[in-house]
Formats: C-alpha cells, sequence, structure tokens
C-alpha cells in the first residue's frame, strides 16, 4: 500500500508541523496527516459556501441590472460609478466571451457583438473577482440594493467581496487554511446585530471567522445545514484543531 505522506508535499507537511508545534500539539507524522485531513475537509465546505454566494451574485445582479437597465444593462455607463472603468469591463467581458467552451454562449458571440450576450449568459463566464469589482462599480442606489441583498451595510460591501474572493480563491487552488491568516481581511461589522454578535471574539483574517461570514452570506440564499453538519462532524471529531484555525465556529455549534 502507499504510504499516506506520499500525498503530501514535504513543504505543506513541513508547514503543518511547524504549525502543530507552535500550538504544543504532537507532531508526529500521523498528527500531519490528521491536520492535513481535517484541512482538506474544511476547504470543501468553504468552497460550497463560496459557491452559493457566487451563484447568488450572478442571479442578483442580473435581475437587478435587468429591471434598471434592460437585459444588456452591462453595457449601459449610466448603471455605474463615474469612476468605474467600463472600458476594462469591456476588455474582461470580450476575453471570457472569446475562451467560452459554452455552446450557446459560443453562438451567440460568433460575431462578437456584445448585443448579443445578455448579462445572464456573460455572467456564467465572469469569474468571482471580475463580478465582485463590477459589482463594487455599480452606481449607488444599485450597489445599495446589492448589498440589502446579502443582508450587508453597503459600506462594508466593497472589501467583504475582497476578502470572501481571496478565500475562495485560498481555497481553489488549494492554499492550507489551518494555522494560516488570511493576506486580506474582511471589514469591521456594526451591523447587522446578528452578524456582528457571531463573529464577536473571533479573530480578524481567521479560518473561521472568514467561515461565519460566509455562512451569514449564503444563508441569505437559504438554510446550509449541510455545510453546517459537515464543521459540526469537523469539530466533534478533531476538538484539539480548532485553535489552527481561531476558535469554534458558533455557526455549527446551533
Amino acid at each position: 500500500m502507499q504510504d499516506a505522506s506520499a500525498a503530501i508535499s514535504r513543504y505543506r507537511a513541513a508547514q503543518f508541523r511547524q504549525a502543530l508545534r507552535e500550538r504544543g500539539l504532537d507532531p508526529s507524522d500521523a498528527s500531519v496527516r490528521r491536520v492535513h485531513d481535517f484541512d482538506s475537509a474544511l476547504r470543501s465546505v468553504t468552497l460550497g459556501l463560496s459557491e452559493r454566494i457566487e451563484l447568488a451574485l450572478r442571479g442578483h445582479l442580473d435581475a437587478l441590472g435587468a429591471a434598471r437597465f434592460g437585459s444588456h444593462w452591462y453595457l449601459d455607463r449610466r448603471a455605474f460609478r463615474d469612476t468605474f472603468d467600463h472600458r476594462a469591463l469591456l476588455r474582461h467581458a470580450r476575453a471570457a466571451l472569446d475562451r467560452t467552451a459554452d455552446p450557446a454562449i459560443r453562438s451567440a458571440w460568433q460575431e462578437r457583438r456584445f448585443e448579443r450576450v445578455p448579462f445572464g449568459m456573460l455572467a456564467e463566464e465572469l469569474s468571482l473577482g471580475e463580478l465582485s469589482r463590477l459589482t463594487c462599480g455599480l452606481e449607488p442606489a444599485a450597489r445599495d440594493e446589492m448589498a440589502e441583498a446579502f443582508r450587508l451595510p453597503p459600506a462594508t460591501l466593497r472589501p467583504c467581496l475582497h476578502h470572501i474572493t481571496h478565500v475562495r480563491n485560498c481555497c481553489a487552488h488549494h492554499t492550507r487554511l489551518w494555522g494560516r491568516s488570511f493576506r486580506i481581511p474582511p471589514p469591521t461589522f456594526r451591523s447587522p446585530a446578528d452578524l456582528v454578535a457571531r463573529l464577536e471574539g473571533l479573530p480578524k483574517r481567521t479560518p473561521v471567522h472568514s467561515l461565519e461570514l460566509l455562512a451569514h452570506l449564503a444563508e441569505t440564499v437559504g438554510p446550509c445545514d449541510r455545510h453546517a453538519d459537515a464543521v459540526r462532524r469537523l469539530i466533534d471529531e478533531h476538538d484539539d484543531l480548532i485553535d489552527g484555525i481561531g476558535g469554534r465556529p458558533s455557526w455549527a455549534a446551533r
């Protein structure tokens, strides 16, 4: 049978081993493998929550923009702040449409005319980072409506999307979560009260803080019981590892 340690790079194993030592935990090979498995499972839950938010972001943008400016609203300069780089948006849109593998979108784009591509179609090809930049560039009334859809104060929408895009990218590229501090911090929230309460006492830039924030955003779409159950099982089975994510998530304890 192949040694399970072969599934972990030596550098990643060394990172985990050092983090275990710093927390006064057993740094053995078995513990390193256990942290690796814990980290992988936590990353899967985090990606699942991020996916719900990304899908909701596409849907909210499509509905809000179409109601205000029509189905091709992204072409209307009035939909954005005066300082928004609309030309850059169209460059990113063109590049995304050029590389699409979706047959319906390829057919609509074959003449390379944006007028044939409604935003709902384009949105399927934009990354979370591109969707976030577009959202933050909306004219103030539309931006405030987007913030309300995710139960966020308008002023926090931009840094919040910036943070969750960073977290999502870390997960998508298999960057470790356990024992790390995120480079891009989340904003400080003073409302809504339930979000402030669930983040209270959790150190910023830690996975547990981000997990609670992601759960708040994802719950605006619907219950996240499956994700909460997965986190609850992880914590129950690996209670000694919660210090490596910044603490115990109250969300999964409900």
